[in-house]
């Protein structure tokens, strides 16, 4: 049986809703849950609320019957529902859950839009390159050699490095797999998840992307946890499932415990350095004043907008960049192959 894949923002933003509307209306949970099943198309959510009507049938809630479901549901999702029926306000709570998963979508879909045409632009400069150092210019050098021409350095150089490519290709093309698959199996394990993204967090550009989206997952939630009356530290434990990190998890929970022994959470947060000091800075007006969630979706909002003038200066800067390398580069060849030809028309002439 394969991994279980969790649902993504999108998918959890529409169940959410669409079980806020069904709590709300004059149907059971059973029949809710089996019209939600019927009309959803994803697979993975039918089986989901198949199991969950099955599970509600036998006497369980609703918040039991998904807590069955770790590996598919985040536990933070599960926790909301508890604690929606818990108080008494499932429907707002499921409400809330929906826009915080909506504006996560959100976020998503902005890195996704970021980097695709950049790394779509680098794998066709790659393939350009290659085609250029093992096709063109070994056809160039047979041709030049019959008309007795010599070859300039970079000509021979970039021809040396077409062959050993050419030579190597499988086994680099093994080296790139072995890589792949590495990683692929490192992800699989808790300490190896958590080396990975301890170094995309060291990534120049990677890394400072990585901390502003777990800082506005985290300002977001723990607002919504707070609101929903449940205490700093829990709630604060509670967002390590949805930061999307393991390192910066593993420093929240480090940063739950300090509050649980008596700290601030201003002043847990500034221990770690993990978070940037806006955030920090406003933890320290929301602890005196005693609005923390209002405050922590202000700074959620501030920082998201943060995010937005990254990703937008990052598409601006990368794409132009790239196209300049594959230019230089076409550049080079080019010159490799028109410099011996002007020489042997020197000679002939």
């Amino acid at each position: 049986m394969g991994k279980i894949r969790e649902l993504s923002s999108a998918e959890l933003s529409s169940l959410s809703r669409q079980l806020a509307l069904v709590v709300d209306s004059d149907l059971s949970l059973q029949e809710g849950l089996d019209l939600l099943r019927q009309q959803s198309k994803s697979r993975a959510v039918q089986e989901l609320l198949l199991r969950a009507r099955n599970r509600v049938n036998e006497g369980q809630t609703l918040s039991e019957a998904f807590a069955e479901e770790k590996g598919l549901l985040p536990d933070f999702y599960i926790e909301m529902i508890k604690m929606g029926e818990l108080s008494g306000n499932l429907v707002r709570v499921l409400t809330r859950v929906a826009d915080s998963y909506d504006k996560e979508a959100k976020i998503s879909s902005k890195v996704m839009s970021a980097v695709t045409y950049p790394l779509i632009l680098t794998v066709l400069m790659l393939c350009v390159i290659i085609l250029l150092l093992t096709e063109v210019l070994p056809m160039f050098g047979e041709v030049l050699s019959s008309l007795g021409g010599e070859m300039p350095g970079i000509t021979r150089a970039l021809m040396d490095i077409g062959a050993f490519v050419s030579s190597y290709f499988y086994v680099l093309l093994l080296i790139v797999a072995a890589v792949v698959i590495a990683v692929v199996i490192m992800r699989q394990s808790e300490s190896g998840r958590e080396l990975l993204d301890a170094m995309k967090l060291r990534m120049p550009i990677r890394g400072r992307i990585t901390r502003n989206i777990c800082a506005v997952r985290f300002a977001r939630n723990l607002a919504m946890l707070l609101r929903s009356g449940i205490s700093v530290a829990a709630s604060v434990r509670m967002t390590r499932s949805i930061v999307m990190n393991t390192r910066i998890a593993s420093l929240i929970e480090e940063a739950a415990d300090r509050v649980e022994s008596g700290e601030t959470l201003r002043s847990a947060l500034l221990s770690l350095g993990l978070f940037p000091d806006l955030l920090v800075r406003l933890l320290t007006v929301a602890e005196s004043t005693g609005h923390m969630d209002d405050m922590l979706d202000r700074a959620a909002d501030v920082m998201e907008e943060e995010l937005d003038e990254r990703l937008a200066r990052l598409t601006t800067v990368l794409e132009p960049a790239l196209i300049i390398v594959l230019s230089i580069i076409i550049g080079i060849v080019l010159v490799s192959v028109l410099l011996p030809v002007a020489r042997i028309m020197n000679t002939v002439g």
